[in-house]
């Protein structure tokens, strides 16, 4: 009797099984459509996927406005630069672009030995960026010796101003710094020109599928660069920024440029983000040519040259 009620409930189950399965597979149309319906009206957030403020950090680099300045704009942040220059006493070897701290910084570093002082502040540049306007200043140690300290300081301005100073570093040499600006014109800037030939360093990359060719050589970059008038020396740059770029060249962006006198030039500086981690290269402007002659890996600022 037990072993009939098992073979009853077992065939029942089978029974039900059975038909469980046949009612699905001619059901199975109507049910993955109904599913299909359900799943396309869901709305996953899309900060479950991405977070767009990391999106827009790590891959479209926040670029400065681009504003074209004419020769007398340019002698008018001269004359703000000028006024820095002479707010230099050299009797009390004070500054007033210098903060307190800074000054007994800098007075620390000229005293160590006797027969030492600031004799003369030179200007580097004036520069753009982000936080504004600046200028670089190289204050000019003298001793009894041949060479000649420059302390380099950032100071950012506004007209006549102060509104930020930074220590640089320093260098030596046998001679100071060089400024002729004050009796030199600008001439043509190339910062109008700058997004455009930027655009064209990315067309010519892709262009030339050379970012598909992972065994391309830098000579083969260098070729690239001087088909658009750059230096042969600017192939391992351009190298490194096709490897790091994007499908769409959209990961790279101006950040600053700096206007230097001696050499007349204007310096770009581009970051580009991959991966949440930042590569600069600079882009060489000659005044003199009226022409785009280097594309460089890091920040190549005339701050940091002797």
């Amino acid at each position: 009797m037990n072993k009939l009620k098992k073979h009853v409930a077992l065939l029942s189950t089978v029974l039900i099984l059975l038909i469980t399965l046949t009612t699905v597979y001619y059901s199975r149309k109507p049910l993955l459509q109904a599913t299909s319906n359900w799943l396309t009206a869901q709305t996953i957030p899309f900060n479950w996927l991405v977070n767009p403020q990391k999106v827009n950090k790590n891959i479209h680099p926040h670029a400065i406005t681009l504003n074209e300045i004419d020769n007398q704009e340019y002698q008018t942040e001269l004359a703000h630069v000028d006024t820095l220059i002479h707010s230099f006493n050299r009797q009390k070897q004070k500054s007033t672009w210098l903060s307190p701290a800074q000054f007994h910084q800098l007075q620390g570093w000229v005293h160590q030995k006797p027969h030492r002082y600031i004799y003369s502040v030179t200007p580097l540049l004036i520069g753009y960026d982000h936080q504004g306007k600046y200028t670089v200043l190289s204050a000019n140690r003298y001793d009894d010796t041949k060479q000649i300290r420059s302390y380099r300081y950032q100071v950012y301005f506004r007209q006549h101003q102060v509104l930020k100073t930074s220590y640089l570093g320093s260098t030596s040499n046998n001679k100071a710094p060089k400024f002729i600006g004050f009796t030199n014109k600008l001439g043509n800037s190339g910062i109008s020109k700058a997004p455009n030939f930027l655009d064209n360093i990315n067309t010519t990359l892709t262009n030339s599928d050379i970012i598909n060719q992972p065994n391309a050589s830098t000579q083969q970059y260098s070729q690239l660069g001087k088909n658009i008038g750059l230096s042969t020396h600017s192939g391992a740059a351009l190298q490194r920024y096709a490897q790091m770029g994007t499908a769409n060249q959209k990961n790279s962006a101006i950040i600053g440029y700096e206007i230097s006198d001696v050499p007349r030039e204007t310096f770009f500086f581009i970051t580009q983000i991959n991966k949440e981690k930042t590569y600069y290269y600079t882009l060489i402007y000659n005044r003199n040519q009226n022409r785009f002659i280097a594309f460089e890996q890091g920040k190549k600022s005339i701050a940091n040259r002797p």
